[in-house]
C-alpha cells in the first residue's frame, strides 16, 4: 500500500466521523431525552469531533509525507 492510498483512507474514516458527528448533533437538536442522555450524546460529539481531527491530521501528513506536494491540493 502507498503512502497516498492510506492517507486516502484517513480521510474516508475523518468524513465518516464528521458525517456521524451530524447526525448526533441533529438527534441533540430534535429528540426529546434527558438532561443524563445529553451529556452522553455531547461527550459522544467531542470524542468523534477529535477523532475527526486526527484522522484529517494523519492523512494530510500522509499525503505530503515525501514534501513533493504532488498530490496536495487534490481530492484524495
Amino acid at each position: 500500500m502507498k503512502l497516498i492510498e492510506l492517507s486516502g483512507e484517513y480521510y474516508e474514516s475523518a468524513l465518516k466521523c464528521k458525517k456521524r458527528i451530524s447526525e448526533l448533533n441533529e438527534r441533540l437538536e430534535t429528540e426529546p431525552m434527558c438532561e443524563i442522555d445529553r451529556m452522553r450524546m455531547r461527550r459522544r460529539v467531542c470524542i468523534l469531533t477529535g477523532m475527526m481531527r486526527d484522522a484529517m491530521a494523519i492523512s494530510r501528513y500522509l499525503e505530503n509525507y515525501y514534501g513533493d506536494d504532488v498530490y496536495a491540493g487534490k481530492e484524495v
